[in-house]
């Protein structure tokens, strides 16, 4: 029987995210640091039969949706053995994948037959020179051949993250609106956050959701969309050319209020916000299959979640002690 997880201000999660590995194939300049960065020890890394344990034991505890992460999923061996065994489990109803897109046009047929039918795919520049930059030497072309894959296997909706930063990509905004309208695609742009490489992070660089809507309104009108099941924070819009966009805003305008997800990362930590170190070790628990005690250390986690983050566009004083790429996003 299902319980509810809730935390002392009564918000309810329904919605796990799960890294599956920190390696990836990129080297994104807001992801990765430039320096100092180890990757966890494999002997660290869940197994497929221990992420299936954690996925099992929460989804007995309310838990209705996946997303797995990395690093880059698609890099982990025989991960749509992982996506079907997620989908067997009874009180799971969508199970999600977020990625790079540079390993779509080989894996796009094998996961959708695994059962993904939704993926997100992160893609911060059109241009071609910007891209490779950003990734570390990856061709934009590849990325968006993937995309093309994505959209005629069968893929929807395909979401395309787009990270924001002021001096670097908002000269694209338009841009990806003409993209997202000319595809079909969902292009949500999300505000710079200090995770990661926190030398490139500045607050000068942050592009504030209200500021995106003023460039799209320059060329574009829009309207609200009202959210779906399992929508996420994005306040999302269609534009007058037909294309859907999305908002998030984890710095100027906090969503904490309605959040119903936490993060499992690859080395069995639960981590009940991505704008806080506060995490919960759950790796011996999963290992010994000890649900009981799997159940309270999930209750535990849930006693550190606070109210609201505390990071705003005046700044960050926080120093995280794990990339995004560690973390799963």
């Amino acid at each position: 029987m299902n319980e509810n997880l809730k935390d002392k201000y009564n918000r309810t999660y329904k919605y796990l995210r799960v890294s599956v590995t920190d390696r990836c194939n990129f080297r994104c300049k807001y992801c990765v640091p430039t320096h100092d960065f180890e990757f966890i020890p494999h002997g660290k890394i869940l197994k497929y039969e221990d992420i299936l344990f954690a996925v099992e034991s929460l989804s007995q505890l309310g838990i209705e949706k996946i997303r797995l992460t990395g690093g880059e999923p698609l890099v982990r061996k025989n991960i749509s053995y992982l996506i079907s065994e997620i989908g067997k489990i009874k009180n799971i109803k969508e199970t999600t994948l977020t990625t790079n897109g540079s390993l779509l046009s080989k894996y796009v047929n094998e996961i959708y037959d695994a059962g993904i039918r939704r993926i997100n795919i992160s893609l911060d520049s059109l241009r071609e020179d910007r891209y490779e930059y950003i990734t570390g030497g990856f061709k934009l072309n590849e990325i968006l051949d993937g995309i093309n894959k994505a959209i005629k296997t069968g893929l929807n909706p395909i979401k395309i993250n787009v990270v924001a930063i002021k001096t670097f990509n908002d000269d694209e905004i338009l841009d990806f609106c003409n993209f997202a309208g000319e595809n079909n695609l969902n292009v949500r742009f999300i505000e710079f956050m200090p995770i990661g490489n926190n030398v490139e992070w500045k607050k000068e660089h942050i592009i504030t959701g209200d500021e995106i809507l003023k460039i799209i309104s320059k060329k574009f009108t829009y309207e609200p969309v009202k959210k779906g099941n399992f929508e996420g924070p994005a306040v999302n819009y269609r534009l007058s050319n037909g294309a859907k966009i999305g908002i998030i805003t984890p710095i100027s305008n906090h969503f904490c209020s309605e959040c119903d997800k936490l993060r499992l990362t690859a080395d069995g930590k639960l981590r009940p916000c991505l704008l806080s170190d506060n995490e919960i070790n759950l790796f011996d628990e999963i290992k010994s299959r000890d649900f009981a005690g799997f159940k309270e250390k999930i209750k535990e986690s849930l006693k550190l979640k606070e109210l609201d983050h505390n990071i705003t566009n005046d700044g960050c004083t926080a120093k995280f002690k794990r990339t995004m790429s560690k973390i799963g996003g």
